[in-house]
């Protein structure tokens, strides 16, 4: 047991490290707040995440179009997972991104679909926060809430300067590398396992003793966009499927986007740093019977 606790504090100790004081800002901020933000910063840049034909029918001034689907790669046969530094320096110098600018990240499409709602923004985010950048803020209500309260909007394409951009390191405190989920299932009661998926998915299948919080509850739709709960709505939540958002977590889904969403509401509400998204797939788990799983209720 002391080994146990000397472990979980040594891997929370090295995320501290590595992370250093260079923790990024990741906020939620409103509409207006976006809008004060393009209108009196020169350093700020806007980052579209929905798909191209209704980005190109309009967005939000100065915002680059950059969705999920840019930010993939394939790795030991696994969809869905973080590039590698190289491909990440690629893709953001080819759409002009910097280091040092403070970002604005926004969605806008799957109104039916809370989850994949946020989670277009919410990848985007880790992918930014894991290649060290500072400043990152998640617009709530996304693109239709800005339209409907009457804030500027531009049609057609819009671009930035190609870069060069460089990662100088990745923090410890975002992705949960499969060695590490693995260790963790191997020695229970250490950290917490959180299945992100929907119910039915997890019904159907989940790692033995993971708890379950669905990433689209955290959302509320309001008019025909979704915005994010208040703290202590979503603090019940966490009560309501014994969670303990002061302990150490992993959350997992089956192809990091989900499982993103969870790392992004611990970060940003709770300003947590212990709280991991496993960088992996369910689907690869279960397929490479890596882990042992549970069929129904947790038990």
């Amino acid at each position: 047991m002391k080994f146990k606790k000397f472990v979980v504090f040594l891997v929370f100790f090295v995320s501290l490290f590595f992370s250093g004081a260079a923790f990024a800002k990741i906020g939620i901020i409103s509409t207006q707040q976006a809008n004060f933000l393009i209108k009196t910063q020169n350093n700020v840049i806007v980052i579209d995440t929905r798909s191209k034909q209704n980005y190109l029918h309009g967005h939000l001034p100065k915002a680059i179009n950059l969705t999920e689907n840019e930010i993939l790669a394939s790795q030991e046969n696994e969809l869905g997972l973080m590039p590698y530094n190289n491909q990440l320096e690629r893709i953001f110098s080819a759409y002009g991104l910097k280091r040092n600018a403070t970002y604005i990240v926004y969605s806008g499409e799957n109104y039916d679909n809370s989850a994949r709602f946020i989670a277009q923004a919410a990848w985007i985010i880790s992918a930014l926060y894991w290649s060290g950048i500072k400043d990152i803020y998640y617009m709530d209500g996304g693109f239709e809430k800005w339209k409907s309260e009457g804030l500027p909007v531009l049609i057609g394409n819009y671009s930035l300067p190609k870069s060069h951009f460089t990662i100088e390191y990745n923090p410890g405190n975002i992705l949960a590398q499969k060695s590490f989920l693995l260790w963790v299932i191997n020695n229970e009661n250490t950290i917490q396992v959180v299945d992100s998926r929907s119910r039915k998915e997890y019904l159907e299948g989940h790692i033995k003793g993971a708890k379950w919080l669905y990433a689209g509850d955290f959302l509320e739709k309001i008019n025909n966009y979704w915005v994010i709960k208040p703290k202590n709505t979503i603090e019940n939540l966490f009560l309501k499927e014994d969670i303990d958002i002061n302990k150490p977590i992993i959350s997992y889904c089956q192809s990091g986007h989900l499982s993103s969403v969870f790392w992004f509401i611990a970060n940003a509400i709770f300003d947590k740093q212990s709280v991991w998204s496993f960088c992996g797939t369910f689907k690869n788990l279960q397929k490479q019977n890596k882990v042992p799983i549970n069929i129904g209720p947790i038990c």
